[in-house]
């Protein structure tokens, strides 16, 4: 919802986020966000795609931001493949564009 820019809160949110990891995010963390952002980003929402490729392409960049991030705050964790090996956001997915 924060993406496709109906609410104005959660876009809100979603920016202090992201530009609080920027400031305080090792290298490689503002590397995989970067990424992260660069898919989800609203000019990306509009291409017409498959929203099941979508919706796992999203997942998997997803879940290595996550990853990164608990090795910026827990160092190496040997099992983090094992522990982090399916992440999702709860929510709808963008819809595609809007029929005229």
């Amino acid at each position: 919802m924060a993406i496709d820019n109906r609410d104005d809160e959660p876009q809100k949110r979603l920016s202090e986020g992201f530009n609080s990891l920027i400031v305080i995010g090792s290298p490689a963390v503002v590397k995989t966000l970067m990424q992260f952002h660069d898919f989800v980003r609203i000019e990306n929402t509009k291409i017409q795609r498959d929203l099941n490729e979508w919706a796992l392409r999203h997942d998997e960049l997803f879940k290595e931001l996550v990853k990164e991030m608990h090795r910026d705050i827990y160092g190496k964790e040997k099992d983090i493949d094992e522990y982090i090996s399916n992440v999702h956001l709860v929510g709808r997915g963008p819809k595609g564009p809007k029929s005229k």
